[in-house]
């Protein structure tokens, strides 16, 4: 058996762990997500052993712009935004984050500072998967890692060219 993910510690986070069935109901909050949805039931038993799952109070800063922490975050329940920073330092939102999407991905792969803040928006569920848990997924289990890392470099390419689709109206 793995080891247990290593609990991070973000202000306003409560750790979610119910016992014995806490690995299939993770499992389950991974098939709900745009990310992990289209993966085999047994892969995300597999990846529930390196995902932390939080509730989070509405107003909970996950990250903040500038900071290296080094996890992405797959939102189960509630809503975030995400903002950035003008040549102000006034803080501008960029979106509205629903259930089942993903956000930090960029950081989990390269370990560079975070391009946004994170706010929870309502009482929230969150899974977080550190930068450390995807490297020992990638020791452990290679070819889950590898869908995984296909499936990242997919969305963040999904990303790049809805951005690229917003920007010809600034051209």
């Amino acid at each position: 058996m793995t080891a247990k993910p290593r609990k991070i510690d973000i202000p306003g986070l409560e750790q979610i762990e119910k016992g014995e069935n806490f690995k299939e109901i993770v499992a389950n909050m991974l098939e709900s997500t745009q990310m992990f949805g289209e993966f085999y039931q047994e892969e995300n038993r597999v990846i529930a052993d390196y995902i932390l799952a939080y509730e989070a109070r509405k107003g909970v800063i996950i990250f903040r712009e500038g900071e290296r922490s080094g996890h992405m975050c797959l939102l189960v329940e509630g809503r975030l935004e995400l903002y950035k920073n003008d040549e102000r330092g006034d803080y501008k939102k960029l979106v509205e984050v629903r259930p089942g999407k993903a956000i930090g991905e960029m950081s989990v792969l390269d370990g560079l500072p975070y391009s946004a803040t994170a706010v929870t928006t309502a009482p929230s569920r969150l899974l977080i998967l550190t930068r450390n848990n995807l490297a020992r997924i990638t020791q452990d289990h290679p070819r889950l890692a590898a869908k995984i890392l296909w499936k990242l470099g997919n969305l963040l390419s999904l990303r790049l060219r809805q951005t690229t689709g917003k920007l010809i109206g600034y051209l």
